[in-house]
């Protein structure tokens, strides 16, 4: 069973901020987890009893995830709409709404599916929920077959193509979402995704006295030695 993707487009320099939200299932009519169109949300928190009791509603039809792992110390899932987690028994999750980001979020089948990364681009890839078969493949290099794990961190860099599998049947799903390291992004709350190894650090601070000083946005750019930026207030 192949299935698709789902992006969080508009790519810009600085991420929309935003506040931590909490959702406590299960869900009903009038309470529920969306991810609309053009958005992603980073999961920083599960608790509860989800494991067995959660589905991902995607282009009008529902997959269970039987397989999804609690997240890991310092870890963090991430979903791109318009996409919907479903849960039938009680569970705590908490979570930023990013909208200006480039999260891409595939769903698995059991059908192998190939994403095709470019020479000198790097994919990097969020906490994966559930244990994913893949392999990955560069042109004249061979290949190395492995199983992507949850509270692992992964990367790969192109040219190459990296192939996953669910391992499972339908109608049970998996999914992973990740991003390619451009300049980086920031994600809300002083939470950053660093850029490619090299890159320079900028940070914007925020004051109440001008004597302490706590940072707000963090990102990395990998712009040549001089470079200008300005800064965008609006509200």
């Amino acid at each position: 069973m192949k299935l698709g993707t789902a992006i969080a487009l508009f790519v810009v320099f600085v991420s929309t901020l935003a506040q931590a939200e909490t959702f406590i299932g299960p869900t009903t009519a009038t309470n529920r987890l969306l991810v609309p169109t053009n958005s992603a949300i980073i999961i920083t928190a599960t608790f509860g009893d989800f494991t067995n009791s959660t589905q991902l509603a995607y282009s009008g039809s529902q997959f269970p995830l039987n397989y999804f792992a609690p997240l890991g110390n310092g870890s963090a899932y991430a979903l791109a709409g318009p996409m919907e987690l479903v849960f039938s028994k009680a569970a705590l999750i908490t979570y930023y709404v990013v909208t200006n980001s480039a999260i891409l979020t595939q769903t698995i089948g059991n059908d192998p599916i190939t994403i095709t990364i470019a020479s000198n681009k790097t994919m990097r890839l969020f906490g994966v929920p559930a244990l994913v078969n893949a392999s990955f493949s560069r042109p004249g290099s061979g290949s190395v077959s492995f199983t992507l794990g949850p509270d692992q961190s992964a990367e790969f860099t192109g040219p190459g193509a990296l192939s996953l599998n669910s391992g499972v049947l339908p109608p049970y799903v998996k999914f992973i979402s990740y991003f390619f390291a451009e300049d980086g992004f920031v994600l809300p709350n002083q939470r950053a995704i660093a850029g490619p190894s090299g890159s320079y650090a900028i940070t914007l601070e925020k004051s109440f006295d001008l004597n302490t000083w706590s940072p707000i946005l963090l990102a990395n750019t990998t712009d040549a030695n001089q470079a200008f930026y300005r800064l965008t207030i609006q509200h």
